[in-house]
């Protein structure tokens, strides 16, 4: 299976929604559900690579190694363009949460108001 992943890059990393601290790279990959009557909605979900909560991870330490050695991300380099797509391919993108989702635009709706 191919997935699209685009890489969002800028000069200030986001942070990670896991532990807050600056992340080293930002890239939105395809995610998708099943609704309520069972059609597949797509989309895409954003995706930060932290080097302290995606150090255990066997396609993450590799290019966290690169990051620590060379700094920016750069298409141009065959080795971070290969350890990209390993970690790319097998990111985890968690199912979503539709009782989360339901609150935050219960919320946003009153919000509105």
């Amino acid at each position: 299976m191919s997935r699209r992943i685009e890489v969002i890059s800028s000069d200030d990393a986001p942070g990670c929604p896991r532990c807050g601290r600056e992340g080293l790279l930002y890239a939105r990959v395809p995610n998708g559900w099943y609704n309520a009557v069972g059609t597949r909605v797509e989309g895409y979900t954003g995706v930060v690579l932290c080097s302290d909560c995606d150090t255990d991870d066997l396609h993450a330490a590799p290019l966290i190694s690169w990051f620590h050695v060379n700094g920016e991300p750069d298409d141009e380099d065959h080795e971070f363009v290969r350890l990209f797509t390993a970690w790319a391919t097998d990111v985890f993108v968690p199912m979503l949460n539709e009782q989360a989702l339901e609150d935050e635009i219960e919320q946003w709706r009153r919000s509105e108001l």
